[in-house]
């Protein structure tokens, strides 16, 4: 098993909203994922754990969900959020 780590740089004051269209997305996707901010630690951040059986599923999901129009509207909004960078990030739950 694997988590799918990915850390975002949000832009100062959009946290609650892009908490909420990350929230919608995984809902909407079905994909199991725990979003997370921080009450104590880096300013603007927030991560997001998407658990995955395999190497297969990880990228055969992700390569999917890009390639799909949804994926084209929640970037439309993302990128009016989110600053450059970041991090992704494939951890061994062992």
């Amino acid at each position: 098993m694997y988590i799918n780590r990915r850390t975002f740089k949000v832009k100062h004051g959009a946290m609650e909203e892009a908490v909420k269209l990350v929230k919608a997305e995984i809902e909407r996707t079905g994909w199991k994922g725990t979003v997370y901010t921080a009450e104590f630690g880096p300013f603007d951040v927030m991560v997001v754990d998407f658990p995955t059986e395999s190497l297969e599923e990880y990228e055969k999901s992700w390569s999917e969900w890009a390639a799909s129009p949804e994926a084209a509207k929640f970037f439309e909004k993302w990128y009016t959020l989110t600053e450059r960078g970041g991090t992704n990030e494939l951890w061994v739950v062992n």
